[in-house]
C-alpha cells in the first residue's frame, strides 16, 4: 500500500501537539438513524433527551453508554468504571439483564447511523489521507457538529478505510443521570463536542483482516475548554490502556490536532474493538471536534 501524504506537522508524542488548519475534508454531515444495525443513511432520529448510563466500563458484547447509546448486542448497558469482559453492572451490582433507566437498547442516543461510514469513505482505496499528520495505512475518522451552541450533538462519520467496516459506531456518554452530548464553542473554533467530567466517547471498530499494526496514532482535534488550564485525554481497550502527559492539550484558539501513541490497545485482529476516551488533567474538560485513529499495518 502507498503511505498518504498528511496534513499537519509536528511530532507525535512527547508532549508535542500536531497541527492542522482546521480545514475541513468537505464530508457532509451525516445520517442520522435510528436503527443501529442497518446502513439506513437517510432517516433522521435523533433522541437529545436519553437517558444516561451510571458508569463508564466496557464490556466485551456490549456498547456501555449510558447516553442513550444503542448496545449492538441487545444485552445490558454499562455502569462501572473499569474493564469487565463478564456482565455489566450498576456500582458494582449485577444488573441481572436489566437496563438502566430509561434506556432503549434499540434505539441510539444522539441520533446517527454507525453501520454507514461517511462520503469521504472509499473501500478500494490503497493510500490515506490522516488529518493529524499520522502516517499509515488505514484510517477512522468522525467529527462532532451541532446546530448552535448548546444543542445536542451529534457525529458525522467522515473516513474508514479499514478492512472491515461492519463495526462502526461512536457515542457519547457519561456516569451523569440525564446527560446529553452537547455541543460548545463554535465561535472561537468550529465547534464540538463538550467532553468535561465523567463524559466519555465510545468507538466500536474492527481491526480484523490488518496486518500487524505498526503504529496505531489516536489524535483529537480540539482545545482544552477551560479558560485558565490546558488539559488532556486518555483511553483505553480490552487490549490496555494510555494516556497524554497532562496539560498536553492547549486552552488557546485555534483548534489543533493533538495525536498519541496507542499501538497497544489497538492491535490487529479484533474484530470487536471498543476505544473509550476520556478528558484529563488539569481541566478535566475538552472541546473534540474531530478524532482520528490512523493505523499503519503491515
Amino acid at each position: 500500500m502507498l503511505l498518504a501524504a498528511c496534513e499537519g506537522g509536528g511530532r507525535l508524542d512527547g508532549g508535542v501537539a500536531l497541527r492542522d488548519g482546521g480545514a475541513s475534508d468537505g464530508a457532509a454531515l451525516d445520517a442520522e438513524v435510528a436503527d443501529a444495525s442497518a446502513g439506513d443513511a437517510g432517516e433522521v432520529a435523533r433522541d437529545a433527551g436519553s437517558a444516561s448510563d451510571d458508569g463508564g466500563g466496557l464490556d466485551g458484547s456490549v456498547l456501555a453508554d449510558g447516553g442513550g447509546a444503542p448496545v449492538r448486542d441487545g444485552s445490558v448497558p454499562d455502569d462501572g468504571g473499569d474493564l469487565d469482559a463478564s456482565s455489566l453492572d450498576d456500582a458494582g451490582r449485577d444488573d441481572a439483564g436489566l437496563a438502566d433507566a430509561g434506556f432503549d437498547a434499540s434505539v441510539p442516543d444522539a441520533g446517527f447511523d454507525a453501520s454507514v461510514p461517511d462520503a469521504g469513505f472509499d473501500a478500494g482505496t490503497t493510500t490515506v489521507s490522516c488529518l493529524s499528520g499520522a502516517t499509515g495505512t488505514h484510517v477512522v475518522r468522525f467529527r462532532w457538529a451541532g446546530t448552535s451552541s448548546g444543542s445536542t450533538a451529534y457525529v458525522q462519520y467522515e473516513a474508514n478505510t479499514l478492512p472491515d467496516t461492519t463495526r462502526w459506531r461512536v457515542t457519547a456518554a457519561s456516569s451523569a443521570i440525564g446527560y446529553r452530548p452537547v455541543f460548545s464553542d463554535p465561535f472561537l473554533g468550529e465547534g464540538g463536542l463538550e467532553l468535561s467530567g465523567t463524559a466519555f466517547i465510545d468507538v466500536e471498530l474492527s481491526t480484523s483482516g490488518l496486518g500487524r499494526v505498526e503504529r496505531a496514532t489516536l489524535a483529537i482535534y480540539g482545545r482544552s475548554f477551560n479558560t485558565t488550564a490546558s488539559g488532556s485525554f486518555s483511553w483505553q481497550t480490552f487490549s490496555g490502556t494510555g494516556a497524554t502527559p497532562s496539560g498536553f492539550v492547549s486552552n488557546v484558539a485555534p483548534y489543533r490536532w493533538y495525536g498519541a501513541d496507542a499501538t497497544a490497545p489497538l492491535p490487529a485482529g479484533d474484530e470487536r474493538t471498543l476505544l473509550r476516551i476520556r478528558p484529563g488533567p488539569p481541566s478535566g474538560a475538552l472541546i473534540v471536534a474531530r478524532v482520528e485513529i490512523c493505523f499503519d499495518a503491515r
